[in-house]
């Protein structure tokens, strides 16, 4: 019995010490996210008033691993299209084996040429460039696409495509060889990408859009380098709004939802528009805010990266068996491609070391790179 009283006690001396420890948590718990959110709120600072590179579109895409490795086998890309340039699902179509022909399935010419400017590849510019003709070929009065599938999504794909091909070929050392070919393709995309702000047009195209935050970085890239390709400021300002819009929808975590949850692969492909962004649109007042979103975002991807270099699509809510691509004949999966540019981009863009050894970990595993 007097054991019992003992410690009936000695709890009542230690209950005051427990809340008193329990209070000393909460609050030193407290006090690490505050200096969490100052530190976060310190670093966003520092990043919008950093001086992120001055280099030329062309100079980023010509870094190592976008050249070495993205670029490295050109002829792949070009080595199932038919002499007259169509390309991927749209050759079913002309064989009758595909209900639906994409004007976006031609928007691999931007690869080609870009590749072809900076591993000087003749064969495979002339092949991006008779991708473009076989797409523009199909292009109506108002500048849309006759019965293209997924006809605004599919032209915002071809738009941002070509204007960003034709910057580039503006900044290469073959500017002047290629000049009649960008004279040719800049009234053409020019129109294509007001047909997309047309009223009724764009209402549809953006309400399509809504579960996919990466659409509205690449409706941006699309129209935002086609008004500064040819200086309409009226894109932009559509652009901008679709910037605003891809912001507001990331996740603290840095994610960028699509379909409700994250991808690690479409995650990447956002954010390579929202680059394109930074780049081109250096002075406009939101790009510090897209810098910003492009830290967290890859800060997230790298949390997706396996210790092997392999991409993770644990939990991924389009890619890695949930989807199937457009001809039908296998899922989508999480390919290398654009986070690897995203990483390499983000390293020259920003000369934060960081992204390359991320660029690199992903070389070693998907191209064996040493």
């Amino acid at each position: 019995m007097r054991r019992q009283y003992l410690a009936a006690w000695v709890l009542l001396l230690l209950l005051p010490m427990t809340n008193i420890t329990m209070v000393f948590a909460k609050q030193y718990s407290s006090h690490l996210n505050k200096q969490f959110e100052v530190a976060l709120r310190t670093e966003q600072s520092n990043l919008s008033q950093s001086q992120l590179s001055q280099k030329t579109d062309f100079e980023h895409e010509s870094t190592d691993l976008i050249a070495n490795v993205l670029y490295r086998r050109l002829s792949g890309l070009y080595r199932t299209m038919m002499p007259n340039g169509a390309n991927g699902a749209n050759v079913l179509w002309l064989h009758n084996q595909a209900r639906h022909w994409y004007i976006e399935e031609q928007r691999y010419g931007e690869d080609l040429i870009i590749g072809g400017l900076i591993k000087n590849d003749p064969q495979a510019i002339e092949a991006g460039f008779k991708m473009f003709d076989w797409g523009f070929s199909h292009q109506v009065d108002d500048g849309s696409f006759f019965m293209t599938g997924d006809n605004f999504h599919s032209t915002s794909f071809f738009v941002q495509s070509v204007a960003h091909t034709l910057l580039v070929i503006q900044q290469s050392p073959y500017s002047e060889k290629y000049a009649s070919q960008v004279a040719k393709y800049k009234p053409l995309v020019h129109r294509a990408a007001r047909w997309m702000i047309l009223p009724n047009v764009w209402k549809k195209g953006i309400k399509s859009n809504k579960p996919y935050t990466h659409r509205r970085y690449l409706v941006a890239a699309a129209l935002g380098l086609t008004g500064k390709l040819t200086d309409d400021e009226e894109l932009i300002k559509y652009a901008r709004k679709s910037i605003q819009e891809g912001l507001s929808l990331q996740r603290t975590d840095g994610v960028n939802p699509e379909k409700g949850g994250h991808d690690s692969s479409y995650q990447t492909v956002g954010i390579m528009y929202a680059q394109r962004w930074v780049t081109y649109l250096p002075s406009d007042s939101l790009t510090p805010k897209v810098a910003q979103m492009i830290d967290k975002s890859l800060s997230w991807e790298q949390t997706r990266i396996l210790p092997s270099g392999e991409i993770s699509s644990e939990g991924n809510t389009r890619t890695g068996g949930q989807e199937r691509i457009r001809n039908g004949s296998r899922y989508k999966k999480v390919g290398p491609g654009s986070q690897i540019r995203t990483f390499a981009y983000w390293a020259s863009v920003t000369g934060n070391q960081k992204w390359e050894e991320s660029a690199r970990q992903l070389a070693k595993f998907y191209y064996k790179m040493p």
